[in-house]
């Protein structure tokens, strides 16, 4: 399906269903100015580069706590590249759900420009290009059409929505599964919208890659695109107001994976310790920094498919990838190796025995379990598990006459 997914023709057909509701949760948390210029900084939106030539998307702008810096951004650098900002016309999109959000920030957009030299008409008509108020995830978007996808998405879960709306969420956003937040379209969306090389780095909750409704995303990710950094900020003061969000900035890359950068911030993480993660991931020769406020690595690689993406230390999940690197998986069919979370047979004084000899062998399977692992070596402790299942079915009896008697002696315990 194409990045237009026919929106307009789904937006029209629902414009009564998806008008917003007066009373309605829209899931807004507003950025600390701070964290707004990490995040541009982690992307490289900054004004040494002519950002004149390039589009920035910001996919929920609110009052304009991204737009604001953007402008600004954008006004240095046309300033250093000798640019006319008055026909950056194409250079930013923002988009609101609430027309009262789009107002507010053409409004101070506008203050901005005028503050910057333009005259009052010019700026009220670059705002007014810039800002549109509308569902992002109901608008039509051409594809390979930003350089930069930035923002802090809305924190919705779709039972919060209305059915009809969450109908439209669903048929435009593949990824936008089970019981979903309505973020995860906001991720598909907006990396459907990148130029090859093109980033996009949200602020937004990491549930989405841990848990079942991110699975879709995670493949959806890890299929196409390129995971560049992750900086997990659970305990962050990173939003005007006091949530619970479990917060990461996720930055994301329209190309091949490359290496990865992995940053778990402690609530002493501030602007300083940002610029510090910020001059390390751009300069891959920089050795790792050590701060009070951070722990950081470097991944060769990354998880692929719609798996959960582990937590942990940076130091654990460096750990973990070089495991997987050199290191078939535990689960292996090709091995017949199964780990799960223990033995649940209901009657372990009849299933697990000691006893190589108490039925035939190949319906006795060797356990494995936590207590012959303490030392971090295996150390089998001779138990087996009385196996009578074969392919999902019970196995023939009649094939196998010693577990049949030994079945048959212990019918009463068993039944």
């Amino acid at each position: 399906m194409p990045v237009t997914h026919q929106l307009s023709m789904l937006a029209a057909a629902n414009s009564v269903a998806t008008r917003p509701d007066d009373g309605a949760d829209f899931g807004e948390v507003f950025t600390k100015r701070w964290v707004v210029d990490f995040i541009l900084d982690l992307v490289g939106y900054t004004p040494d580069r002519d950002l004149f030539a390039h589009t920035i998307v910001e996919p929920s702008c609110g009052a304009g706590a991204f737009l604001g810096p953007i402008v600004e951004r954008l006004a240095e650098s046309c300033r250093r590249h000798d640019r006319k900002i008055a026909d950056a016309v194409d250079a930013i999109h923002a988009f609101d759900l609430l027309e009262a959000n789009a107002e507010l920030a053409r409004k101070t957009t506008a203050a901005q420009l005028i503050e910057d030299g333009l005259d009052p008409e010019q700026a009220g008509s670059l705002a007014d290009r810039w800002v549109r108020a509308g569902d992002f995830l109901l608008k039509e978007h051409q594809p390979d059409s930003a350089d930069f996808v930035v923002g802090n998405p809305p924190y919705i879960r779709l039972e919060g929505v209305a059915a009809s709306l969450t109908d439209a969420y669903r048929s435009a956003c593949k990824t936008m599964r089970g019981r979903s937040d309505i973020y995860v379209g906001f991720f598909e969306i907006g990396l459907e919208m990148l130029k090859p090389g093109g980033q996009l780095a949200y602020i937004c909750a990491d549930r989405w890659m841990h848990n079942q409704y991110g699975s879709a995303l995670r493949d959806f990710v890890t299929t196409r695109w390129a995971v560049d950094t992750v900086v997990t900020m659970h305990d962050v003061d990173a939003f005007e107001d006091d949530v619970s969000a479990y917060p990461a900035i996720t930055v994301l890359r329209n190309g091949p994976q490359r290496r990865a950068h992995v940053v778990d911030a402690v609530a002493a993480f501030d602007a300083t310790a940002a610029q510090a993660v910020t001059s390390w991931v751009r300069n891959p020769r920089r050795q790792t920094p050590r701060s009070a406020a951070f722990q950081a690595c470097r991944l060769d690689a990354w998880h692929k498919g719609p798996g959960l993406w582990p937590s942990g230390s940076p130091a654990q999940l460096a750990l973990l990838a070089d495991l997987e690197r050199r290191f078939a998986p535990l689960e292996d069919r090709a091995t017949g190796t199964r780990v799960g979370i223990g033995v649940a047979t209901g009657c372990d004084d009849v299933y697990i025995t000691r006893d190589a000899d108490l039925v035939e062998p190949d319906r006795l399977l060797p356990l494995l379990r936590a207590g012959d692992l303490q030392d971090g070596t295996p150390d089998w402790s001779g138990e087996y598990f009385v196996n009578p299942w074969h392919d999902r079915e019970l196995v023939d009896l009649r094939a196998y006459p010693k577990l049949r008697r030994y079945l048959e002696s212990n019918a009463t315990r068993l039944k």
